[in-house]
């Protein structure tokens, strides 16, 4: 009975290592829905801002801030991309 035992728990162990991974896809799609939250909220604090309903000013500009940081991010990852995928068709075979 102790082998069996000890087979199951074994089998449940490795279950776990078969899980898929997440993909370059899908570390992306986070990347891009991340930095559209961060948009998001940057346009809300500017909102706010406007309409003068700020309780705290240094939090509403590290939210503008960290929405412009992660905008400019993007574009570089984006410029960098393009830049690869130029020189890959440069590229004679």
């Amino acid at each position: 009975m102790k082998i069996e035992g000890i087979a199951a728990t074994a089998a449940q162990t490795l279950q776990p290592a078969h899980e898929a991974k997440p993909g370059f896809s899908d570390l992306l799609e986070e990347f891009v829905q991340s930095v559209n939250q961060d948009l998001h909220a940057s346009t809300q604090a500017q909102q706010k801002l406007m309409e003068g309903k700020v309780d705290n000013m240094v939090e509403l500009m590290s939210t503008i801030g960290k929405a412009d940081i992660s905008l400019r991010l993007a574009t570089e990852i984006r410029n960098k991309a393009l830049e690869a995928y130029q020189e890959i068709m440069r590229m004679q075979v």
